[in-house]
Order: structure tokens, then sequence, then C-alpha cells
């Protein structure tokens, strides 16, 4: 079962996460004010950020990459039209290219239970897009960037 919850901070959290996170903390793990997200989760808009934030493509996926105001306004509208195209789509390979072909999601087991549970799944994928871009926005409007920390 992939989650797709944008948590906050907890003690005992399971699994390999994301960590989105205020300039402030951008050095330290486990920060109360920042966002975690599954890996399984994020690996279906990873491509997005990979393809717009130059940065993210030198080992972001397990390092730390700074996101700008100026980055997060190209971002966001891509996140906005996958999340439009979700809402219209009746299976998951419709959203293929605006998912830059799935090379992100690593794990064929998570690509399989999207498929399956596609209709009960994409709702959640929605609403966690809609969850990241309310956090980004206010947090990037306060600070002018904001970090991705890897796994």
């Amino acid at each position: 079962m992939i989650n797709f919850n944008l948590q906050s901070w907890q003690e005992e959290m399971s699994g390999l996460t994301f960590e989105f996170t205020l300039p402030t903390f951008k050095d330290e793990r486990s920060s109360k004010t920042s966002k975690y997200l599954a890996e399984s989760a994020f690996s279906f808009i990873e491509g997005i950020f990979f393809n717009h934030l130059p940065n993210y493509q030198n080992f972001g996926h397990w390092g730390t990459t700074e996101v700008s105001n100026q980055q997060w306004s190209h971002i966001r509208p891509v996140l906005q039209t996958l999340n439009n195209k979700l809402e219209q789509a009746e299976n998951f390979y419709q959203l293929k290219t605006d998912l830059y072909d799935f090379q992100f999601i690593f794990d064929e087991d998570w690509r399989q239970d999207m498929v399956i549970k596609f209709a009960e799944y994409k709702v959640n994928l929605s609403q966690m897009i809609n969850q990241i871009i309310e956090w980004f926005d206010k947090n990037i409007q306060k600070y002018n960037a904001v970090f991705i920390n890897g796994i």
C-alpha cells in the first residue's frame, strides 16, 4: 500500500522518506517544521522536480536540493496540470507523459499497485499534490526557498 500522506515529524517514521524543510533546518534531519513523504509516493512526481531543478539531477534523490521561488514558479504549474489531468484520467497509463514515462518509479510493485488501485489512489495522489503545493506556496513566500532532503 502506497502512503500518499504528507506527514509531520513523528518519533517512529517507517520506511524511506523525503523531507521538505525550511532553509533554517536544511542541514538537520527530523525537523518538526518539516513535512515528510514516503519514497513510494514521491516517486510519482519526482520526475517533475528532476526536470525543473538542475541541482536535483546531481543525486537529489539522496541529497539536499534547494528549490528557489523562481524554480517553484515553474514547478507549481506542472504539478497543477498533472493534478487536473489526474482528476480526468480513467487509468494510470493516461498520465505516462506527465510522469516522465514513469522513469522515477523505481519499484515495479509501486507501479503495479497504482495500476490495480488507480481509482482509489488517484484521489490520494491528488490530495498529496494539493498538500505539497500548499506547503511550498506558504513557505516559499516566507523564506524565498525551501529544501528537499532525499532519502
